[in-house]
């Protein structure tokens, strides 16, 4: 998921949160645990280190390919 995506979805969900809080279907509490359970799994990706798919791989020069010869 791209960070753009990631930054819409957190921020949709605050603003739900928000508007549920001002309807009264959410009390304080309930309102601010989710608001900071979402920013915990909002930061929590990124915490967790990936492998990428652009990562540089050493590569061994000068030898040939097995099945070419």
């Amino acid at each position: 998921m791209t960070m753009w995506m990631r930054n819409v979805l957190w921020l949709s969900w605050l603003i739900v949160v928000g508007w549920l809080w001002r309807a009264g279907d959410l009390s304080t509490g309930a309102a601010l645990a989710a608001a900071l359970l979402s920013l915990l799994l909002f930061v929590l990706p990124g915490l967790v280190h990936r492998r990428r798919r652009s990562d540089l791989r050493y590569v061994e020069m000068g030898k040939q390919p097995v099945g070419l010869l």
